[in-house]
């Protein structure tokens, strides 16, 4: 486990704003069902990196991992509720590389998960990463314009396998040399996992308005088409990872329910005590 006052250039600034408040703050916004299913996804990085015999500290690479698809989440959720302009707003946040604390970040989701996660960026990864991560927002942008089910499935692909180099990018520190099979397989993996929540989620999304054309059938049909080949292409590469693509899937059904109702991500209003014994803000998996 990791408390935020470990984290790499950030002890003064927590010390400096209320660090307890603000650690329990974190730690129940990572808590936050709606947000689970995010915090599943570097476990399953890791058991890749177990697959490509890579060799790292697994618990360092979860971390960082659960920093990033946290901030993901969160941001993904605000611009989902009518907000799309917070994302140049992010970017902005994200621009200042020296992470920052005060009252204003303590009462925002979107605020705190960001300085968060900009405290595990590495400083030689940190260029190409916010703008990878500006490609990823105008990728989102182009995604609401996209008049057909062809363009809509491209910029899909393009927001899946961006998100998912931006993982690689952010544990590449960690990673004793380049791995550039694992960041190809990550990417592709991202577009099939992109494709499969646009299904599950393609319905909703129409109704909600946040795509701009209307899918028939014969669009669904498209959609599907395109996800069992590009999904089978990777299985045939990689049969011994069946259980874990099988296990991603499942997650994302039963996770349909969060994503179902999208609605404005709620403000913390009172700081939520942190279980005693156990550290504040970061408590992962098997600690």
């Amino acid at each position: 486990m990791l408390c935020i006052s470990e984290m790499t250039n950030s002890t003064d600034a927590f010390s400096r704003h209320r660090q307890d408040d603000l650690q329990s703050r974190y730690q129940a916004i990572s808590q936050d069902s709606r947000y689970g299913h995010y915090g599943r996804i570097p476990e399953r990085i890791c058991r890749c990196l177990d697959y490509f015999k890579v060799s790292s500290s697994r618990q360092a690479v979860k971390e960082r991992l659960h920093s990033y698809y946290l901030f993901i989440g969160v941001v993904d959720d605000i611009i989902d509720s009518s907000a799309p302009e917070a994302g140049r707003e992010i970017l902005k946040q994200l621009d200042n590389r020296n992470p920052f604390f005060d009252e204003g970040t303590k009462e925002s989701h979107a605020k705190l998960v960001t300085e968060v996660f900009k405290c595990h960026i590495s400083p030689e990864t940190y260029p190409e990463i916010l703008a990878r991560l500006e490609e990823l927002y105008h990728a989102v942008v182009s995604e609401r314009t996209s008049a057909t089910m062809r363009a809509y499935i491209e910029q899909r692909k393009t927001i899946g396998g961006l998100t998912a180099e931006v993982s690689y990018l952010l544990i590449r520190p960690l990673l004793r040399e380049e791995h550039k099979d694992l960041r190809r397989f990550l990417q592709e993996v991202g577009e099939v996992g992109c494709l499969m929540d646009s299904l599950i989620d393609l319905r909703a999304d129409a109704t909600l308005g946040l795509i701009s054309f209307k899918p028939t059938l014969n669009d669904h049909f498209n959609l599907i088409s395109q996800l069992l080949r590009e999904g089978l292409r990777i299985l045939l590469k990689h049969p011994r990872l069946l259980g874990l693509f099988l296990e991603a899937i499942a997650d994302n059904l039963l996770d349909f329910r969060f994503r179902e109702g999208r609605h404005p991500v709620p403000q913390i209003d009172s700081p939520r005590a942190a279980v005693p014994g156990t550290c504040p803000v970061f408590q992962m998996p098997g600690s």
